[in-house]
C-alpha cells in the first residue's frame, strides 16, 4: 500500500476514533469550559492515536513511526500504547481529580524526558523530508505542553467520593512500590546507556534513541506504580496496566521466535511476573471477601 494511503486511512480512523470518543465523553458532558473540553480531548487523542499506531507498530511497519525502530522495540511500543488505554478509558468514564491526574502524570513522564533528549541528542536520527516526522514533533510538543499545564492548573470536572478516596491494601501498596523501585532503576539505566553490565537488560546496543523510548514507558510505571500506592481506585487501575504491559512485553518478546530471532528471557520473565502478579491481586482487590474467604 502507498505511504500516503496508509497515512490518510491512518487520520481517517483517528478522526473518526475522536469524534465518537467526543460524542461519548464530553458531548454527553455539556456544558464545559474550554479547559475541561481540551483536558478530555487530550485524554481522548491518547487514548485513539495509541490504539491506532499500535496496529502498525506491532506489525513493525516502517511507516508507522519517526525512525526505524528494531521488531521488538516496535512491538514494545505498541504495548505501551495499549497499556495507556486502561488509564484513559477510567479517567474519561469517571474524571475525578485523581483519575485524571494519574493519566497526566503518565503522559508527561513518557512524552517528556524523551522529547528532550531527543532535541539534546538526537535531531539526526530524524528525516525531516517525510510529513510523519512533522506530525511526531507537533503531537509531541502539544501532548507535553497541555499535560504540563493542566497538571499546573487542573480544571475539576466531577467531585470524588468516598470510594475515590479509600485506601489500598498493604500488600497491594507493597507490590507497587516494589514495581516503581525497579522500574525506576531499569528506565533510568536505559535511558543513560545502550549496554551495561547484563546485557540481555540492554537489548538494543548501539542505539541509544531506541533504549530510550522503552526506557519512558518504565519511568511512566514507576511514577503511575507511586502514584497510585496509597489509592485503592488509582492501583485498581494501575494494576491493569502493569497487566497490560507486562503481558504484551511478554508475548513481544516471545513473537521474536517466529521469526527465527532469540527470545529475551529477562523481559520475558520479569514482565510476565508482573502480569501475574498485577492479576492476581486485581483479583483479590475486585473481590475482597472472595479472597478472604481463601
Amino acid at each position: 500500500m502507498p505511504d500516503i494511503l496508509v497515512q490518510f486511512v491512518g487520520l481517517v480512523a483517528l478522526i473518526v476514533g475522536v469524534s465518537l470518543s467526543y460524542l461519548r465523553w464530553v458531548r454527553r458532558r455539556e456544558p464545559l469550559g474550554w479547559s475541561q473540553r481540551t483536558l478530555l480531548l487530550v485524554l481522548i487523542t491518547v487514548l485513539v492515536g495509541g490504539i491506532i499506531g499500535a496496529t502498525g507498530w506491532w506489525a513493525d511497519d516502517p511507516r508507522s513511526f519517526s525512525w526505524d525502530l528494531p521488531p521488538l522495540a516496535s512491538r514494545m511500543l505498541g504495548a505501551a500504547a495499549i497499556a495507556f488505554a486502561p488509564v484513559c478509558v477510567a479517567a474519561l468514564e469517571q474524571p475525578v481529580y485523581g483519575r485524571i491526574r494519574l493519566a497526566l502524570i503518565m503522559i508527561v513522564v513518557y512524552l517528556l524526558p524523551l522529547a528532550l533528549a531527543i532535541l539534546a541528542f538526537h535531531m539526526d536520527r530524524f528525516d525531516f523530508s517525510a510529513p510523519l516526522t512533522y506530525s511526531f514533533f507537533i503531537v509531541v510538543a502539544g501532548l507535553t505542553l497541555l499535560s504540563l499545564w493542566f497538571l499546573y492548573r487542573q480544571p475539576i470536572l466531577q467531585a470524588e467520593t468516598a470510594a475515590d478516596r479509600q485506601p489500598t491494601s498493604p500488600i497491594v501498596r507493597t507490590w507497587l512500590w516494589i514495581v516503581a523501585l525497579i522500574t525506576l532503576v531499569w528506565g533510568a539505566a536505559l535511558m543513560i546507556a545502550d549496554t551495561g553490565p547484563i546485557t540481555a537488560m540492554w537489548p538494543w546496543p548501539g542505539d541509544l534513541l531506541t533504549s530510550r523510548l522503552i526506557g519512558t514507558m518504565l519511568l511512566t510505571l514507576a511514577a503511575a506504580s507511586a502514584y497510585s500506592a496509597a489509592n485503592r481506585a488509582r492501583a485498581g487501575i494501575t494494576l491493569v496496566t502493569l497487566l497490560v504491559y507486562g503481558l504484551l512485553v511478554a508475548l513481544a518478546n516471545v513473537w521474536n521466535s517466529f521469526a527465527g530471532r532469540p527470545v529475551n528471557a529477562v523481559y520475558v520473565s520479569a514482565f510476565a511476573v508482573m502480569a501475574v502478579v498485577s492479576v492476581v491481586l486485581l483479583f483479590r482487590y475486585a473481590h475482597p471477601r472472595e479472597a478472604a474467604a481463601t
